[in-house]
């Protein structure tokens, strides 16, 4: 064997030695770990891992922060700074004039006279709306500031800093104020309307609350006035129109009566028949006259010529009377031209005549209307003097608003674990 082998042999046990060493140090190690050693007795080359000290979760303080703090503080302010609010509650019905119908003999309906208009109120659900949405309106503000002082009842000493109304704010401020003390409700059904006023003290809700009730009657009586002037006026306004009409007709036959010499063409026409058939009839016996009187006399007679001249007499002022009768005459003084035009006249006259009569009756029939779309606020539910503070609900509104925090704090930590696992 040579030196080389002899060298490789001694090198393979030599590491063949060192791995079974090694072997036995890590039985005994693991026998030392089962004894419940630490694992730094067990293996002092160990070195132990330091320890580090982790501070509080993202989450914990985004809890106490949106959560905690909030809810608590809301608590205190409820338990101990919000004032008692007082609620005047007052409950009415719209209702407008029901006007009776009669049918005359026509068949036409008509209204019946002012006595019956009174019979009877119709529910005017529209007109709840209206009165309803007045009371939270600007307007409704204006009206009522007239009696009571807005701004001097919700700045109060009982009210907290929070509910007080701004001493400096602007008529935009205090209509949102406004809505969030004064509320308007209408019945969908019924139309009645439910008005609810919160004040800082007993009287001043009770007084806000009669100022509306007040302002909003008078808002309503506004509206009807309005509505009774509107219609009267236009249906003034027609009877005026027809009535010129009539007048414009009534003179334009004077006009033609003063020109024409005689009040009636038809009239005229019929006396100048009469005066035709007459002298028709004096021809035909003058005719027979003559005849019978030809044969017993001479043709120079003087009686045989003088009932011939008479005759001839009788024919020409029949021509002359047929002349007047038919539109052949080229004068136009003459009755059959002049007809016509007097027929067109009456004819103007007597539709501004029924016009007229049309528009009278209208006017009447607008005037019942008018004094039917009177609207009429019924409270039957007064507002009455509050005996004990409704709001704020203390427990409640710090419950809900804690409960609320909750929530939306909840949905915020998911989202955002949801985010976090994403980025992973």
């Amino acid at each position: 064997m040579s030196d080389i082998e002899t060298r490789a042999r001694e090198t393979d046990e030599a590491e063949a030695g060192f791995a079974a060493s090694s072997l036995r140090r890590r039985g005994w190690m693991t026998r030392l770990k089962v004894a419940g050693l630490p694992e730094e007795v067990a293996n002092p080359g160990l070195a132990p891992e330091p320890k580090t000290r982790r501070g509080p979760s993202g989450y914990l303080l985004s809890f106490l922060g949106l959560v905690a703090l909030p809810a608590i503080a809301a608590s205190l302010y409820f338990a101990f700074v919000a004032s008692d609010e007082y609620v005047a509650e007052s409950r009415f019905a719209v209702h407008s004039l029901a006007t009776d119908t009669v049918s005359d003999s026509k068949g036409s309906k008509t209204a019946t006279t002012t006595g019956s208009v009174m019979s009877g109120f119709s529910s005017a659900s529209g007109d709840s709306y209206l009165v309803a949405a007045y009371v939270r309106s600007r307007a409704c503000i204006d009206e009522v500031s007239k009696s009571v002082d807005l701004k001097a009842i919700y700045r109060r000493p009982e009210a907290d800093f929070v509910s007080r109304l701004q001493a400096d704010s602007s008529p935009e401020a205090l209509l949102k104020y406004w809505n969030g003390m004064v509320t308007s409700y209408v019945d969908p059904p019924s139309g009645i309307v439910t008005v609810t006023v919160s004040a800082f003290r007993r009287e001043d809700a009770l007084a806000v609350s009669h100022a509306i009730l007040i302002a909003a009657e008078k808002m309503a009586n506004d509206l009807s006035a309005r509505a009774r002037a509107d219609i009267i006026r236009l249906a003034d306004a027609e009877v005026a129109s027809a009535q010129e009409r009539v007048i414009a007709s009534l003179g334009d036959l004077r006009d033609f009566r003063e020109k024409a010499g005689f009040i009636d063409p038809k009239m005229q026409a019929e006396s100048l028949t009469k005066t035709l058939q007459t002298l028709i009839e004096s021809r035909i016996k003058l005719q027979t006259d003559v005849e019978v009187s030809s044969r017993a006399m001479s043709p120079e007679a003087p009686t045989l010529v003088t009932m011939k001249s008479r005759l001839d007499q009788i024919d020409q002022q029949i021509a002359a009377e047929k002349v007047k009768l038919t539109s052949k005459s080229a004068d136009p003084a003459a009755l059959a031209n002049q007809l016509p035009a007097f027929e067109s006249l009456m004819v103007r006259n007597t539709f501004a005549e029924k016009l007229y009569a049309l528009a009278a009756d209208g006017l009447e029939r607008a005037r019942l209307r008018a004094q039917a779309q009177t609207i009429y606020l019924d409270v039957f539910v007064p507002p009455a003097l509050p005996q004990e503070a409704l709001f704020p609900e203390r427990f409640a509104s710090s419950a809900l608003i804690a409960v609320g925090l909750l929530v939306l704090w909840g949905i915020a930590a998911l989202t955002a674990a949801l985010v976090e696992d994403h980025k992973l």
